[in-house]
């Protein structure tokens, strides 16, 4: 028995000696005199009794109350060994110091963020549905030039300018803004808004929010840009008129001097002479074709060039080139073969005039790259979409110019086809030419709803490829050729 339940016995049963002492105070004299007893006296003595009783019981209670409570404590004990105790003790002690660890983790998050969002240039803020401020960054309060505290409970940037009206229509969940307005210094600037709403776990709307982002600088970029741009188009156009000009002027002295120069050489000249109006010819030839070719360059770049939309054979175009350089090839000791795959229409829809002018400038150069073997001209068709109508059907027409020349070198190959360039750009180049062919070429595949391209090795010979766009009549062109009705024209030295 500890000593606090000593004590509370030693004065329970002070006090029922007590009572007892004066129940026995009360009643002796009582006996001793002869006096008749009144019932006041049988209620005190009563009452004292009942008192002893009440505290004696009391103590029975306590004490039994106690025992019992051991008892649980005993059975308690010897059903958990203190070794689990000792766990829950610790695992205890271990969440609590989880929970600690996550709430510092919270805490480091909460203070990262506030200083993410508060280290921003953009404006950063939330309203509610009302379009009332919630939240503003820093940023938003010195666009402003107003305290953070004094602009909660406005409205928002987004309200006061107009893009959003929440008290007539429903607000954007997910919207893109961009807005003038004015910062504390009356200087405007232009605000890209991005505007997204927040919603709680259940998916219901509590608030927005809006990140306003500065894109002054990049739109006067673009501003001048556009300027720029502008301005190097008008130019580019007045370079393309000027050269027209020129270029037209100057064919008609060229002309006379060719011209005047046949006619010398066909009037009695010694043979000095007459070598010295074939350079006078050539050259004139040269400088004619040159002009040509910018003048053509000009028309295209200009966007003056017409591709005109007419009927033609194109077997007739293919033997038109064999016809026109086999007289060259012939000097140099180099054949030109034609090849058209079977299937090909007789007769299509395109510009005769360009297709020749394609042909011509990869066919000369060919020749002028080979030293021996030949080239050859291939043709296949690939028929497309019928036309509206029904009448005509869209057909791609692919050709193909192969020869057996020097070749061009890898890291040449990406100079083709831009104006002026050539391979050998050497001072002692052998072979001429002004470096326009190529890019015409080019344009004018592009401009007739095709493209070209090149293959090549050094000492092996180059393939150039290109296409354009036709179309036929569908029942009234001529039959397609045959596989072994293929003509090859070989015109050999």
């Amino acid at each position: 028995m500890s000593s606090a339940q000593r004590r509370k016995s030693v004065l329970i049963f002070a006090l029922a000696f007590a009572l007892l002492a004066s129940l026995g105070a009360i009643i002796i004299p009582s006996i001793d005199s002869n006096t008749e007893v009144s019932p006041q006296y049988y209620i005190l003595c009563l009452s004292v009794i009942g008192c002893v009783l009440l505290v004696l019981g009391g103590y029975v209670w306590d004490r039994s109350l106690m025992q019992r409570l051991r008892d649980m404590n005993h059975s308690a004990e010897t059903q958990v060994p203190e070794a689990d105790n000792d766990e829950i003790h610790d695992e205890v002690i271990g969440l609590a110091r989880k929970i600690e660890r996550m709430a510092q983790s919270l805490q480091k998050l909460e203070a990262s963020y506030r200083a993410v969002v508060e280290d921003q240039s953009d404006l950063i803020c939330r309203y509610a549905p009302d379009g009332k401020l919630t939240f503003v960054n820093g940023a938003y309060a010195r666009f402003l030039g107003r305290k953070r505290l004094e602009l909660i409970g406005h409205p928002c940037l987004l309200v006061t300018s107009g893009l959003i009206k929440p008290h007539t229509a429903a607000l954007p969940e997910a919207a893109l803004f961009e807005q003038t307005s004015t910062d504390a210094s009356q200087t405007a600037v232009i605000l890209s808004w991005t505007h997204r709403a927040i919603k709680d776990s259940e998916g219901t709307i509590i608030e927005y929010q809006a990140v306003g982002h500065d894109v002054t600088t990049r739109k006067e970029a673009e501003l001048a840009l556009i300027a720029a741009k502008e301005a190097a188009e008008s130019a580019d156009r007045a370079k393309s008129e000027f050269l027209a000009i020129v270029s037209h002027e100057i064919r008609t002295p060229i002309n006379g001097v060719i011209g005047f120069g046949k006619l010398l050489r066909d009037s009695n000249l010694t043979a000095e002479q007459r070598s010295f109006v074939d350079m006078i010819t050539s050259s004139g030839q040269t400088l004619e074709t040159l002009i040509s070719d910018i003048l053509d360059l000009s028309k295209i770049e200009a966007g003056k060039i017409e591709i005109e939309h007419a009927p033609f054979a194109l077997r007739d175009c293919i033997d038109e080139i064999s016809a026109l350089f086999g007289p060259r090839a012939r000097e140099a000791g180099l054949t030109i073969t034609t090849s058209l795959a079977p299937g090909m229409p007789a007769l299509v829809n395109s510009d005769h005039g360009r297709l020749r002018q394609i042909l011509s400038n990869l066919v000369g150069n060919a020749i002028k790259f080979t030293e021996k073997g030949g080239i050859t001209i291939s043709v296949a068709a690939a028929p497309e979409e019928i036309l509206s109508g029904g009448v005509h059907r869209a057909v791609r027409l692919q050709f193909s110019v192969r020869d057996t020349g020097i070749g061009i070198p890898a890291d040449k190959i990406n100079q083709l086809f831009r104006p002026f360039s050539q391979v050998d750009t050497s001072a002692k180049r052998r072979r001429g030419g002004t470096g326009l062919g190529l890019i015409i070429a080019k344009r004018l595949c592009e401009r007739m709803g095709g493209a070209i391209s090149v293959e090549s090795r050094v000492g092996e010979g180059s393939v150039f490829y290109f296409s354009i766009l036709a179309d036929y009549e569908i029942g009234h062109s001529l039959a397609p050729f045959n596989t072994t009705d293929a003509k090859k024209a070989s015109l050999t030295s």
